[in-house]
């Protein structure tokens, strides 16, 4: 099933509304062509979402728990009929291929079933009273109206995790969505207010990122925000949360490391790392992005990663055999283009790649940079596309130095059968999610979180719920 358009406008306490300040085209970065609108929001518009969900959290934070799981399970339902319909989405607004877009959508829909059934598993604990006849409750209560705003690379699956954690938790949300991709937040919505979800308990609005942002946090009635997106945005965003002390979970950027010791098999190294490297054209904040390898295999890691970045087939989803789609939009090309400059005029060598493909759309050829030098601007800032650098390591210790050189401490991956290594890198790397011959994928039930200049707070596992509720203590006894 595919749209007609891909029109995407606000929805405010229960009813769509067109954005009254304007709106912008939504383009697929495959073709640079409009296939729709988004609506913005006025200041006003984002008001009125705000005191919907405040003034639908009462009822919402009293229905039972379960019941909140049956909506999402229900919302997780409905996306599994549309998946069809979500991947194409996916693919023209968001320009993944069909690989990568129904695999998203599949996680969308996994992220609601898991969230749904966590809505009744959230417990809270007994204690020991420290009197005869007491005792102590530990019982999550939820916080309020969540502020969740999301990103254009995973635009599907990070709304869902962030939306049905919050509402199996109890919140309501008021939801900020990438103007990029719009019309994927659209189908989900739809999904949950069929599912039967009340009036004012989620709602979508669309505009300027800062301005939208700002007034989210300036609100006393928002009591978290969840947020997906640059370092720099996330910093500005907790400076703005510390007025109100609203709480915050912030997944930030990334620049992965890839630590490839003597011993490990050079051909599974590229066979499991390439596809989550040039993956949605490298736009993934777990991305491997900087290959820090011993020199006895560096050659051979050099080799492979050219002839798979050579290997894909560049094009639009919609085309057969297309295995690489294009990157979000021409900014995103111009910063490319300024760390591989920077980078070959220290001395790197670009081994293949390293330039936009010349047809319509927003595609890069994908890159392998090697002889990199540790004063690279790339080594430090996340490029956020299919590019990979590669540096020769001599020792453990010098990929470990290496490896923590970046202002980021998200994931990282090792190759090694060494216990001895292992324990090291584990023990050394600064990384909060690390994959050990294979990758770290996220996924609904475990907790995942960043660290450092890659954020904090958590999301999956149950700690992704509790994140949205306060553990009210209650000591009580007998008369």
């Amino acid at each position: 099933m595919s749209a007609n358009n891909f029109d995407a406008h606000l929805f405010i306490n229960g009813q769509w509304q067109e954005g009254k300040a304007g709106k912008r085209d939504n383009v697929d970065p495959g073709t640079g062509q409009a296939i729709g609108i988004v609506s913005l929001a006025t200041a006003d518009q984002v008001a009125a979402a705000i005191d919907a969900a405040e003034a639908a959290f009462p009822s919402w934070s009293k229905v039972p728990a379960v019941q909140r799981g049956i909506i999402l399970k229900k919302a997780s339902a409905l996306l599994n009929e549309r998946a069809d319909e979500l991947a194409h989405a996916l693919l023209r607004e968001g320009g993944k291929t069909k690989v990568d877009a129904y695999g998203e959508t599949n996680r969308t829909i996994e992220a609601f079933a898991w969230n749904g059934e966590e809505a009744s598993r959230v417990f809270g604990k007994v204690h020991t009273g420290v009197v005869e006849g007491s005792q102590r409750l530990s019982v999550p209560t939820p916080l309020g109206v969540a502020a969740t705003i999301t990103p254009w690379n995973f635009p599907a699956v990070l709304v869902a995790r962030k939306v049905s954690a919050a509402l199996a938790a109890g919140c309501t949300v008021v939801l900020k969505a990438s103007e990029f991709t719009p019309y994927s937040a659209t189908i989900i919505i739809k999904a949950l207010v069929e599912a039967g979800l009340p009036q004012g308990v989620v709602n979508l609005v669309f505009g300027d990122p800062a301005a939208v942002s700002e007034q989210l946090l300036s609100s006393p009635a928002i009591k978290i925000i969840s947020f997906t997106g640059s370092t720099q945005v996330g910093k500005l965003l907790a400076g703005q949360a510390a007025k109100n002390l609203t709480r915050c979970i912030f997944e930030l950027g990334g620049h992965a490391p890839v630590i490839v010791w003597k011993d490990a098999d050079p051909e599974r190294v590229i066979q499991i790392t390439a596809p989550a490297k040039f993956g949605t054209a490298g736009q993934s904040c777990v991305a491997p992005t900087r290959f820090l390898v011993h020199e006895n295999l560096h050659d051979q890691i050099v080799k492979g990663l050219v002839a798979k970045a050579e290997s894909f087939q560049i094009g639009h989803g919609l085309e057969e055999g297309t295995t690489l789609g294009p990157v979000a939009h021409a900014g995103r090309i111009k910063e490319f283009n300024a760390l591989i400059e920077d980078a070959v005029a220290k001395g790197a060598v670009i081994e293949t790649g390293g330039h936009q493909v010349d047809r319509p759309g927003f595609f890069f050829k994908p890159t392998v940079l090697s002889n990199v030098p540790e004063d690279a601007e790339i080594l430090f800032e996340e490029p956020f596309g299919p590019i990979a650098t590669v540096q020769k390591i001599t020792s453990v210790e010098q990929a470990i130095k290496h490896a923590n050189a970046a202002p980021y401490s998200f994931a990282a991956y090792l190759f090694t059968d060494s216990l001895r290594v292992r324990n090291q890198v584990v023990a050394e790397l600064n990384a909060s999610n690390l994959g050990i011959n294979q990758t770290a994928p996220s996924l609904p039930d475990v907790a995942l979180g960043g660290l450092g200049n890659s954020g904090y707070g958590y999301e999956g596992g149950s700690e992704g719920v509790l994140a949205f509720t306060q553990l009210k203590m209650i000591n009580q006894s007998a008369l």
